[in-house]
């Protein structure tokens, strides 16, 4: 289907509205600093995607599950950080800053889209970035857990008239999505569902619109 068959878009926050990737690269510099040959970000922030994956549950908080996130990470580069290494690493993540284009690329997208916007923040966490966001309530779901928010995510999935819009990869078997990759080289993209910025997507939704009008 093409970007204008669609009447629904689902974005995950995270990595596409705001930016927490910089903070976790951040986070483990001491870690990558110890590596002969590091890994790239675009890799760093997939190995950590998949470890936040493989450890969080509904019962961890955000700093317990990246305390195991870090060590993951620590024991796949064959690595042995301390525990309380660890525990500054995730007590120091925050909640993330909001890219700069968000905001604009929300207002363009309204216009096309029923906009929903699903992250793994609570809605204390979330507000601040909601007050340049502007969501309307039925447009914003905060769940608070990594776990509720894939499961949220997943479920939309189902419906085939949704696009959904994520950083990392998408729930099995959901056929409409772009992703959005701002940390990956050109090498790694797939020009047909990936972009380097929501810019990017909005210039090929306009691009689909004129061929719509053509």
């Amino acid at each position: 289907m093409r970007l204008t068959d669609y009447q629904t878009l689902c974005i995950d926050a995270h990595g596409v509205l705001i930016d927490r990737d910089s903070a976790i690269l951040r986070g483990l510099s001491p870690l990558l600093a110890q590596l002969e040959d590091p890994p790239p970000p675009s890799r760093v922030i997939a190995d950590y995607v998949e470890a936040l994956t493989s450890v969080a549950d509904e019962e961890m908080d955000s700093v317990s599950a990246h305390c195991f996130v870090h060590r993951t990470l620590a024991d796949r580069w064959a690595l042995s950080p301390s525990w309380q290494q660890s525990i500054e690493f995730a007590s120091r993540l925050g909640v993330g800053s909001l890219y700069e284009d968000s905001p604009g690329a929300l207002q363009y997208l309204r216009k096309f889209y029923r906009l929903r916007v699903v992250t793994t923040l609570d809605a204390a966490e979330f507000a601040a970035f909601d007050q340049r966001l502007g969501l309307a309530a039925e447009e914003r779901l905060t769940t608070g857990s990594f776990i509720a928010a894939r499961a949220r995510i997943k479920a939309f999935c189902a419906d085939p008239a949704l696009l959904l819009l994520c950083a990392g990869p998408p729930p099995q078997g959901a056929a409409g999505y772009r992703r959005i990759l701002r940390t990956s080289s050109a090498e790694t993209i797939d020009s047909k569902r990936d972009f380097v910025s929501l810019g990017a997507f909005i210039r090929a939704h306009q691009n689909a619109l004129r061929s719509d009008i053509v």
